[in-house]
């Protein structure tokens, strides 16, 4: 079978920065695939089975951050933010989206999330609006 080349070595130990693995979190990634401790002592076959699997990660990770909100729509959140009188404390607009998306910054919403979190300050911005013209 043979043990593992230093080409796959450096490969396993490159995704593993890639990915923003520190070592513990690489090693434990090695001994969830192939169940050794050791990255070293792998085979070329288990060396193989772990680049397969931080390689898929790596396009998971890749897709993830594809999908981001657009600047259009961080752009329109906080302008919206504004109309709202929340510019003066932006946690306002943070617990907004961690309430309604479940993420902790702006920048972390997918589009899809994005256009939820606008709909709904949209709507809140027209209440606000309807009772001020009310009271």
């Amino acid at each position: 079978m043979g043990s593992i080349t230093k080409g796959q070595l450096r490969k396993i130990w490159a995704l593993g920065k890639e990915l923003n693995m520190d070592e513990d979190l690489l090693r434990a990634t090695v001994h969830g695939v192939t169940g050794s401790e050791s990255i070293s002592a792998l085979s070329k076959y288990e060396a193989g089975k772990v680049i397969d699997n931080l390689t898929e990660r790596k396009g998971k990770a890749k897709e993830k951050t594809t999908n981001r909100a657009s600047k259009k729509q961080l752009w329109k959140m906080k302008r919206l933010a504004a109309q709202l009188g929340w510019e003066d404390n932006p946690k306002r607009l943070k617990g907004f989206i961690k309430k309604y998306a479940g993420v902790d910054r702006l920048e972390w919403l997918t589009s899809a999330q994005a256009w939820r979190i606008i709909e709904g300050l949209k709507k809140l911005a027209e209440r606000e609006q309807k009772a001020q013209e009310e009271g």
